[in-house]
């Protein structure tokens, strides 16, 4: 169980190593370089910066969905609202209900969630 614990610690560290690398702006090549001076494998180098690289992509991911999710909700909402107050001037008993729109962004804010999840 020990050497679990350090070789999932030794990953980590080589993660936040990859991820401190790209933050200073350095090209995949040059952290590929730089760890096959350490010892490492190519074929984990490459798997490290792609996780790395993925991770990077789902949070971006997240952000836009939560972004687009409370765009269609907040959107839906104030249509509905809007919808309801012309039916009351113009004294109608009808109106549009547009709650599609408002499942559609709660929808999309799970999405984002299952993305950051992962």
């Amino acid at each position: 169980m020990k050497s679990f614990d350090q070789s999932s610690q030794k990953v980590e560290q080589l993660h936040e190593e990859v991820r401190m690398r790209l933050k200073q702006k350095q090209t995949p090549e040059q952290i590929y370089n730089s760890l096959e001076e350490k010892g490492l494998e190519p074929y984990y180098i490459k798997t490290i910066i792609q996780n790395v690289e993925d991770e990077k992509d789902d949070k971006n991911s997240f952000r836009n969905s939560m972004i687009m999710g409370i765009g269609y909700i907040v959107g839906g909402i104030v249509i509905n609202i809007l919808s309801y107050k012309f039916a009351v001037e113009s004294n109608s008993f009808v109106f549009y209900i547009f709650w599609g729109i408002v499942v559609v962004g709660i929808v999309t804010v799970i999405r984002g969630f299952i993305l950051y999840r992962k």
